[in-house]
């Protein structure tokens, strides 16, 4: 700049300063903006306002930074060698000012320092006034302050040119500026910032998109994973791109190894994927034998094609052909419930199938709660043979009904010989034999500490070890657990592990209470009759209007177990007529008035809804969060209600 624009900068500076006289002719428009910001900012222009930040704090900021940082560093250097030796530094600054970043030649870096303009420095406007840094992150553009044009004094030897840095959504994520003395100013530093943030901009742009394409390739690869068959693709010259590892155990090879290689180095007989390549054809159930593993293998075959409907490649499902382990065979691998078996139109039933449909189309674990006696094997039955495992074993373990020293072994197996009594050879876990297939763990709220430590790594690293073993079995397993505990509070009271029940509480169903589906019992008692009428060898059976409005009069805390029970009990009282009559009807435990007897204090919703919150309240001794996690409403609402009800 010449020495008469210096100058006129002087003395509009000395003008503004003393008399708050704002010479806007002399000045370039963002100056005298930017210097009446400083005004409301209460800046002193004769100080020097230190604020900066050291220690943990400043490595917390620097952390929070790391990305730019990293991005932005060979862009800094390559930038400092364009005035390395001229008495400038480059420096990074945060969204906010902070820098983060600083290199330069050793005197500037000394002097500057002085006033913070290094590391933990913050350069807003509001802090240092008129300075590159801090205008350009309100005027949003790149921008040049030259000696006086800076607000405070002390920054008066200072040239500084600075642009700020925009991720690839728009948004401001820091600040690049050179500074030197002024007398070293040149016109085209600005020019050289521009360029450098245009660089760093064009490297984030990169980086999201390059962050994107690995997600999306670790998404695919894991939801390969998860499928629980086989699965290789090739491209349109039959070159193996894709090869799960379930794919690999059936081919008998591996799948790090195979991507690369021709079909026809994998598949002895690749001629259905070769075919579907060539004609588009797609091949269903094709059955195949591995001579290398001795397995027959069913595939089925489709082709893959772009959007002109040109095929580029083709895409092989295998299975293992398990006629003698079929999930349909009897004992205890036989699944033979499904979704059309469960009795119900009513609302929590309709949401609870619903849900349970969901997760048969699913590979995540199943959590199912609800009380005793609800259905919950019946829902489970019903994922499984509603999912592609339905081919599979299906395997159900009641974890309550196990002593601890015996839930082990059934859960993993074992080795012969690791305890006495155990059988010649070992024997297999119930892990081993749903391999493939589903176990459902019925009362998973009962298993020990110890077992649950073991059951968490089964779920994360899908392998098992037999007592007594020190070897590792691979296990293809799809995970269905029950309860009637509340899971939460059974982690609160320290008897189930947190880290398990968060990996089981993947897709949660709620298998509703009978006495919260009291318009389905009609509907569950003509089901039963009919079941129960062929069991017993009775026939023609029918039932009165006040048999079933007798059944609606009772809470069932039994649920549907006791009212098939009860059922069953009235068709062996039943007389030769073949007709149930109220009469018939006996309950097994009390509900809210005597037994048999109809209910004749009914409290209203409200009454009901305190008597809830009361209850709460006391198990819970007033803690607000508990109850109202408990009770399943917000706080506020919570408050609301203690007030409404006047509780104390």
């Amino acid at each position: 700049m010449t020495a008469q624009v210096i100058h006129l900068i002087e003395e509009a500076w000395n003008r503004y300063i003393a008399n708050d006289v704002l010479d806007t002719h002399k000045l370039r428009p963002e100056v005298a903006h930017s210097w009446q910001r400083c005004r409301s900012f209460k800046v002193d222009p004769y100080g020097q306002q230190d604020f900066d930040i050291k220690g943990s704090e400043l490595k917390d900021v620097l952390q929070a930074s790391q990305h730019l940082i990293k991005i932005a560093r060979p862009f800094i250097h390559n930038l400092y060698g364009f005035v390395k030796g001229s008495g400038f530094q480059v420096v990074l600054a945060d969204n906010e000012g902070l820098i983060v970043e600083a290199i330069g030649d050793p005197e500037i870096l000394k002097k500057t320092k002085q006033i913070q303009l290094c590391p933990g420095g913050l350069w807003s406007e509001s802090v240092k006034g008129t300075n590159a840094i801090g205008t350009a992150i309100l005027e949003k553009k790149p921008i040049q302050i030259f000696a006086r044009e800076h607000f405070c004094q002390p920054h008066h030897y200072l040239t500084c040119s600075a642009s700020p840095v925009f991720d690839p959504e728009g948004q401001m994520v820091g600040v690049l500026d050179i500074t030197g003395d002024y007398k070293a100013f040149n016109p085209h530093t600005l020019s050289l910032v521009v360029a450098a943030v245009s660089a760093i901009e064009n490297q984030l742009r990169l980086h999201k998109t390059t962050s994107k394409l690995y997600v999306s390739y670790r998404f695919s690869n894991t939801l390969l994973e998860t499928i629980s068959d086989g699965v290789i693709a090739v491209d349109s010259n039959g070159v193996i791109n894709q090869l799960n590892s379930y794919g690999g155990k059936i081919l008998g090879v591996d799948p790090k190894l195979s991507i690369g290689k021709h079909i026809a180095c994998v598949l002895k007989k690749p001629a259905a994927m070769l075919q579907a390549l060539s004609t588009g054809v797609e091949y269903r159930d094709q059955e195949l034998f591995n001579e290398d593993t001795g397995k027959k293998v069913n595939q089925s075959v489709s082709p893959l094609r772009d959007d002109t409907g040109r095929t580029i490649g083709a895409l092989a499902i295998l299975r293992e052909n398990k006629e003698k382990q079929s999930g349909r065979r009897t004992g205890s691998l036989t699944a033979k419930y499904v979704f059309d078996d469960i009795v119900g139109e009513s609302d929590p039933v309709a949401i609870a199938k619903k849900w349970a449909r969901i997760a048969a189309g699913s590979p995540s674990t199943v959590l199912l709660t609800g009380e005793s006696g609800t259905g919950k094997e019946l829902f489970a039955q019903a994922i499984h043979n509603g999912s592609a495992r339905k081919d599979r074993p299906f395997i159900a373990i009641n974890c309550a009904a196990l002593p601890d020293t015996l839930i082990e072994s059934e859960l993993f197996g074992y080795e012969e010989g690791s305890f006495t009594g155990s059988k010649k050879g070992g024997q297999a876990g119930k892990f081993e034999l749903a391999n493939g297939g589903t176990i459902f763990l019925d009362e998973i709220g009962d298993i020990p500490l110890y077992t649950q430590v073991k059951l968490l790594r089964v779920i994360q690293e899908k392998k098992i070890s037999r007592i007594g073993s020190s070897g590792e079995i691979n296990v293809d397993i799809r995970i269905i657990a029950a309860t009637h505990k509340d899971l939460k509070e059974e982690v609160h009271r320290g008897n189930f592990r947190k880290d398990l029940y968060y990996r089981l509480n993947v897709i949660t169903i709620n298998i509703a209470s009978l006495r919260e589906r009291m318009d389905d019992i009609p509907l569950l008692a003509k089901h039963f009759i009919s079941k129960l009428s062929l069991k017993l060898n009775r026939k023609n059976i029918s039932a009165s209007e006040d048999f079933f409005d007798k059944l609606k009069t009772y809470s069932w805390p039994g649920n549907i177990r006791e009212l098939e029970n009860a059922i069953e009990r009235g068709l062996n009282l039943l007389s030769d007529n073949g007709v149930l009559v109220s009469d018939l009807v006996h309950f097994d435990n009390p509900g809210p008035a005597k037994i048999g007897e109809l209910v004749t204090e009914v409290k209203s919703l409200k009454d009901i809804e305190r008597d809830a919150i009361v209850q709460a309240l006391n198990l819970y001794k007033g803690n607000i969060l508990k109850v109202s996690a408990k009770l399943g409403v917000g706080r506020n609402t919570l408050y609301r209600k203690i007030k409404e009800y006047d509780i104390k």
